[in-house]
């Protein structure tokens, strides 16, 4: 599985995406689930996850 679908799924769980970092290489993304206050770390080195990511997110947003 992907680490973007892992994200996904994440997502579906309750999780939302409360800060992202991107650098060069790496792109980093904090997730929490205010439901149960757990957190969790993802690190993409795919590029094109990361973008899969970002449209996803604004997709919801626009929803």
């Amino acid at each position: 599985m992907s680490d973007f679908n892992t994200i996904k799924n994440l997502y579906e769980d309750g999780y939302r995406c409360i800060y992202y970092d991107k650098l060069e290489n790496n792109h980093t993304i904090y997730l929490k689930n205010f439901e149960n206050e757990n957190s969790t770390v993802i690190e993409l080195e795919n590029e094109n996850e990361f973008s899969q990511f970002q449209n996803y997110i604004n997709d919801l947003k626009m929803s």
